[in-house]
């Protein structure tokens, strides 16, 4: 059983009610909104007439993509997974019979772009009652509300079997927080209280705190991060970008700036395997004129290996590789969503709606 901090939540209380009376109302319409989506379009009998226009509208109105700016690049990506297999997995997903751990995998695996936290939250607006979405906002106001940061993930794109443990974790949580405030009819209600949490720690004085470092990471999820921290401050990116003949690399980034061109920023995801191989493919990339910084991504552990192997090699390269801790790239990605969180809350950021 999940211990409680029931006095934090009862200090809590006030501001979130007052928050649904007031700014929380625009949150609570998105919602029913979105609702009103799944409904019409993700029904079981509908699935099947998905269309490219209504997986743009799926784009538009997740939360987890919120901090992407060109959503038309996301649907394209994802529209290479091929319609007939997004359909499928859609289906499986929520109709399946199979256990929630393997529709979820299932759909991580076939569908380019749909990570953790966009498949969990399709599910929670399937099905309130069974379905908790994940995401760094749920992990950090579990935390402040006292669940162990132990009984958590550690990385933000979990598992199927993790998001199973995470689905039994919340009803309990939802349970003990109901028989005080019976309100909290479902998982649906208990996240939104966990999104207002994770809002309060987004001050100044009371930073996020982001997972610890986890002992491994997935190359495609972090690559996926990668890009949406660049297309949120506003490159251009893409993905597995060839640089040369025999030479790609994983991401880049690019601005065109006036009298300056074109500039971008390289990414190679290091997971394991040889940093040979790894730092030669960064000389090759950096020989192209318009890449004014190569960048490599890994654990803090790897990094410093490449920062001994690389010191040893011409300064001119050495001046123009940049280290990028996984857990870093995180922390960066849950600040720029806090930012716009923060502005959206204050009517500075249009929510758009694609409901009829």
């Amino acid at each position: 059983m999940n211990e409680i901090n029931m006095l934090t939540l009862k200090e809590i209380m006030p501001q979130f009610h007052r928050f649904l009376e007031t700014e929380g109302r625009l949150w609570q319409e998105e919602r029913r909104e979105k609702d009103a989506f799944f409904a019409k379009y993700f029904a079981e009998q509908e699935i099947a007439n998905l269309e490219e226009g209504t997986l743009r509208e799926l784009i538009h109105i997740l939360w987890a993509f919120n901090g992407w700016t060109n959503k038309d690049w996301l649907l394209e990506e994802m529209l290479r997974s091929g319609l007939p297999t997004i359909k499928t997995a859609f289906r499986q997903l929520l109709y399946g019979n199979e256990p929630i751990a393997q529709r979820f995998d299932l759909v991580r695996k076939n569908v380019r772009m749909m990570g953790a936290a966009s498949v969990s939250e399709i599910l929670a607006h399937h099905d309130h009652e069974r379905y908790p979405i994940w995401n760094s906002r749920s992990r950090q106001g579990l935390i402040s509300l006292g669940v162990k940061e132990s009984q958590l993930p550690k990385s933000t794109q979990i598992s199927g079997s993790q998001y199973a443990s995470f689905c039994e974790l919340v009803q309990d949580v939802r349970n003990r927080i109901a028989d005080e405030y019976p309100e909290f009819t479902d998982l649906f209600t208990l996240d939104f209280l966990l999104y207002f949490i994770s809002l309060q720690r987004l001050r100044p004085e009371e930073p996020i705190t982001p997972p610890g470092e986890a002992e491994d990471f997935s190359h495609d999820a972090v690559t996926e991060q990668i890009l949406e921290l660049g297309d949120g401050l506003g490159f251009e990116v893409q993905k597995e970008f060839s640089v040369m003949r025999g030479c790609k690399i994983d991401a880049i980034w690019r601005s065109r700036v006036a009298n300056l061109g074109t500039i971008a920023y390289a990414f190679e995801v290091h997971r394991r395997g040889s940093r040979d191989s790894a730092i030669l493919n960064l000389q090759r990339v950096r020989r192209d004129p318009t890449i004014q910084k190569v960048v490599v991504v890994s654990s803090r552990d790897e990094l410093d290996k490449f920062r001994g192997e690389i010191a040893s090699l011409d300064e001119s390269f050495r001046t123009s590789v940049g280290y990028f801790e996984v857990q870093d790239l995180q922390r960066a990605l849950d600040h720029l969503q806090g930012l716009k969180d923060i502005l959206r809350t204050l009517g500075l950021l249009s929510t758009e709606s694609f409901i009829d």
